[in-house]
């Protein structure tokens, strides 16, 4: 008796996680696809590397 528990528990217990692996990745929202953020992720990124380059460059000329 105890062995068919033992033996029921752990079955259980790996169809559960092999369910919860496979099912939770399908219940999540979606996010948009990273080719579409990156393009304006670059823009935005490159327009601020810009202006801080610009910033430093003017800070380090008023200290020469």
């Amino acid at each position: 008796m105890q062995n068919k528990f033992w033996h029921g528990l752990l079955w259980g217990s790996l169809v559960g996680t092999f369910l919860g692996i496979v099912v939770s990745p399908m219940s999540k929202p979606r996010k948009k696809p990273i080719a579409e953020r990156s393009v304006e992720a670059i823009k935005d990124g490159t327009r601020q590397i810009m202006r801080q380059a610009r910033h430093t460059r003017k800070r380090l000329m008023k200290k020469l």
